[in-house]
């Protein structure tokens, strides 16, 4: 006689004392547990694969940089960022100068960015851009012995 009673929840097998375990049992009990348990082990919505696991151990990083005055100037990460900031340390987000204003921050996200600043894959580059005529604005992200801080986000 196979088992007389079973699980509640997973159908699993329960032998009685009078019971005679039959290979079927086990068989099925078996693929319960392979269904059940190897279906929960490879849900991604549930666990965090290595990407989502560094993601979260280091969501972005840090990094400064004096401005040279070249025109662009990129930066290689070892991730594709999925969102950048960059700014002057000891500046704020927008300068005039009595005849245009320069523009010494900048965010990227998505595809989406304000002006001069780009990302392809893993180099986010910045612009250096050249003064326009009077009333308009630059970006000043590499301006000539500025400092800068580069903040990017898995």
């Amino acid at each position: 006689m196979a088992a007389s009673e079973k699980t509640a929840v997973l159908g699993l097998s329960l032998w009685a004392g009078t019971d005679k375990p039959r290979r079927a049992d086990f068989v099925s009990d078996n693929t319960a547990l392979e269904t059940l348990v190897g279906g929960h082990l490879g849900d991604s919505d549930l666990h965090l694969d290595e990407t989502r696991r560094t993601r979260l151990d280091e969501p972005f990083t840090v990094r400064t940089y004096t401005g040279n005055g070249a025109e662009s100037r990129r930066h290689l990460l070892s991730f594709s960022p999925r969102a950048v900031l960059v700014f002057a340390a000891e500046k704020g987000a927008a300068e005039y100068t009595g005849a245009y204003t320069k523009l010494y921050a900048a965010c990227w996200a998505d595809g989406q960015a304000s002006r001069g600043i780009s990302v392809s894959g893993t180099q986010p580059t910045v612009l250096q851009e050249a003064a326009p005529e009077a009333g308009g604005s630059a970006a000043a992200l590499n301006e000539n012995g500025v400092s800068y801080v580069l903040v990017a986000f898995r």
